[in-house]
């Protein structure tokens, strides 16, 4: 078994990914949505324990990919119940305690640390002696926290426990190979993000991201157009305008590629589209690809489908026939007509799209499909799940 869940968290993202043989399956959770999402996660793993008949239920991993309210709030609101029916093996979060322990931009002095996770020299370009940025520890402060950091701490978790990171920060080495962790039951994850510079970049804003402010600037006049999707209409039409995302908290995502059994899926979380590439191509070369696409069974879009976090250089990477958006189309009106007609555009066979809502902005590309097809986009499926409410679930 190999299959992942879109659970219904709103806008966010609530990821529930099984594998293993049927009967003895193993669990990850990504992200949990919304606070309100936190009910219906904790429904769910309810359920599969009854299903399973065990007293309690394990989840051999828990990722919180960044500290946007959309992905973190409902982990927070889980943990704090405390249920003593869930037993989490590892919890993988970059908060406050992995970012006061990263080195200062530009020192020269990082060495690796034990069990592989080098802290790269130089990561920020060079800087001068004479104008040394601040250390992260600097830049947050003594007393600045956050709500998960302090409540993973209280409760004595583990918390970026396996060997690799030995506590410290889940992230991507500048030079030595992408960290690839095997979970019990064979379960394979390579790391594929964040890198340094946009940790770095994350502890510079930390406070207006705590504060809920980190958007990226709105568009000035004259520039590119509002990819948000705020001001899209049926049908959609091409459009050459590319932005790109700012978010630092978005920037800091923790990146997948999730194989199991020969089979492979993509999770970026709301990572930044040039370093998905820039990971890839370090990927299809660790794996002596070339310049060949690297297959994959399943790609979960970046940021709810937003065309900030998808360009034609990702899709030129990777062979993958169906891609994943998580929203119901609030907030920012996601998915945006540009990612999707990027993937009609760039795809090398037919995909299909699957949607874990059905909404006014999901439900015109399959209604409004002939709208699409009709300027020479090539064909496409779509998949919505069978009952609103229930999200969606792709088994591989």
């Amino acid at each position: 078994m190999f299959r992942l869940e879109m659970l219904p968290a709103r806008c966010g993202d609530c990821l529930l990914l099984e594998y293993g043989p049927a009967g003895a399956s193993r669990l990850v959770v990504i992200d949990g949505g919304l606070g309100e999402t936190a009910t219906v996660l904790w429904n769910r793993l309810e359920g599969l324990r009854h299903q399973r008949g065990t007293e309690t239920l394990e989840i051999e991993l828990l990722v919180v990919t960044h500290i946007d309210n959309d992905h973190i709030v409902g982990i927070i609101e889980l943990l704090k119940a405390g249920h003593p029916t869930l037993k989490i093996h590892d919890i993988w979060f970059n908060g406050r305690p992995q970012l006061m322990g990263l080195p200062a931009a530009g020192s020269t002095a990082g060495s690796p640390a034990p069990g592989g996770n080098g802290l790269p020299g130089d990561l920020m370009g060079g800087a001068d002696a004479a104008a040394t940025p601040p250390t992260p520890a600097d830049l947050l402060g003594p007393r600045q926290g956050d709500e998960l950091s302090g409540l993973l701490a209280a409760r004595k978790l583990p918390w970026n426990a396996h060997p690799y990171w030995q506590g410290r920060a889940v992230m991507v080495p500048e030079q030595a190979a992408l960290p690839l962790i095997t979970l019990g039951g064979g379960l394979r994850l390579t790391v594929l993000g964040p890198t340094f510079p946009r940790l770095y970049k994350l502890c510079q804003g930390w406070l207006d991201v705590l504060g809920g402010t980190d958007e990226a600037p709105a568009p000035s006049a004259g520039g590119p157009a509002d990819l948000l999707g705020r001001s899209d209409a049926w049908p959609p039409s091409w459009s050459d305008a590319v932005a790109a995302d700012t978010s630092a908290a978005n920037g800091s995502s923790i990146m997948l590629l999730a194989e199991h059994d020969g089979r492979a899926i993509l999770l970026a979380g709301d990572g930044y589209a040039p370093d998905l590439a820039r990971a890839l191509d370090r990927l299809r070369q660790e794996r002596g690809l070339g310049e060949g696409r690297l297959p994959l069974d399943a790609f979960k879009l970046a940021h709810h489908g937003s065309a900030k976090n998808l360009d034609a250089a990702v899709l030129g990477k990777v062979d993958c026939g169906r891609y994943l958006i998580s929203t119901d189309g609030s907030t920012h009106k996601h998915p945006d007509h540009q990612a999707l007609l990027r993937i009609l555009r760039h795809a090398p066979r037919r995909p299909e799209f699957l949607f874990n809502y059905e909404v006014p902005t999901t439900a015109p590309w399959r209604d409004g499909r002939v709208d699409v097809v009709g300027q020479g986009f090539q064909n496409y499926a779509t998949r919505f799940p069978a009952r609103p409410g229930e999200g969606l679930c792709l088994e591989l």
